[in-house]
């Protein structure tokens, strides 16, 4: 799942990615922490990616379902 999440984030990323929040459609199987550490960079705690994906989101806990379109901070 992480790396069909990976590659619809980058599979969509134009020349302005960068500024542009990129859309990401919530696959069966799919959390919250995995689609954050997909759009992360290596290194990085998951865990602002996550409130900052729940706070564009107005998710109020943890819980996403499958076909929720979520909208994800650009990529850096």
């Amino acid at each position: 799942m992480a790396t069909a999440a990976a590659f619809a984030f980058y599979a969509g990323a134009g020349a302005d990615a960068g500024t542009q929040p990129v859309r990401y459609t919530v696959l069966p199987g799919d959390t919250l922490w995995e689609i954050a550490v997909s759009h992360a960079a290596p290194h990085e705690d998951p865990r602002p990616v996550i409130e900052t994906i729940r706070e564009a989101n107005d998710i109020p806990g943890t819980t996403i379902r499958p076909g929720m379109s979520l909208k994800l901070p650009p990529a850096e």
